[in-house]
Formats: structure tokens, sequence, C-alpha cells
């Protein structure tokens, strides 16, 4: 799920539902911390919710299970790619530092 895509299911629920949301999502939070590689606690969360839950807050918390279950999971290697470096015209593999030391990829905007 998108951010934009998000927000928008956030505005359909009620101020009741938007912090019953943000209960949960530390909860599923909480217990992926504590369980790193064991199984999906996010889900195991929502499926403890039973019908306890609107539809539309379960749509919303669905989709973000979906979204966090997306990508590389813990023990997987990533895909390999490259970048150009800023100070040489060579450019760097991911695979090129496998086994050296832990590598930290930061995407944002600093303005």
């Amino acid at each position: 799920m998108y951010k934009a895509e998000r927000d928008n299911a956030m505005t359909r629920l009620s101020p009741a539902e938007r912090n019953h949301f943000r209960r949960l999502i530390q909860d599923m939070r909480t217990q992926a911390t504590a369980s790193a590689g064991h199984g999906s606690p996010a889900r195991q969360v929502l499926a403890a919710q039973g019908d306890t839950v609107s539809p539309a807050l379960r749509a919303t918390l669905e989709a973000v299970v979906a979204r966090d279950e997306t990508g590389p999971q813990v023990g997987e290697y990533p895909l390999d790619f490259s970048l150009k470096q800023l100070d040489a015209d060579a450019p760097v593999r991911l695979s090129s530092f496998q086994g050296q030391w832990p590598v930290a990829l930061i995407f944002g905007s600093y303005t």
C-alpha cells in the first residue's frame, strides 16, 4: 500500500477506528520485533481480532500487512545492484560488500 492509498483509507476511518488501527499496528510491530523470522506476527494479530474490527479497519490493516510482507525477508539476500559513486566514475556493486560488513541504504530527501 502506497502512502497515498493508506492516507485515503485512513480518512474513511472514524477517530475511534484510527486509534484502534494505531494500537494494532504498534502490537504488530512489537510482536514482529520479538519474533524476528518466526512466522507472520502481523497476520496472527490480525487473525486474533476476528470480527471485532470494522470492515474498513480490517481492509486497511490487511493492506498494511500485505505491504509489510513484500520485499526480502529476514535472512534472505537482497537482489544485487550497482550505484555510481559520488567521488568516482566506477560503479560499486552491493555484492562487493558480501561477507565484509553490514551495508545500510538510506533513501530520502534532505531538503
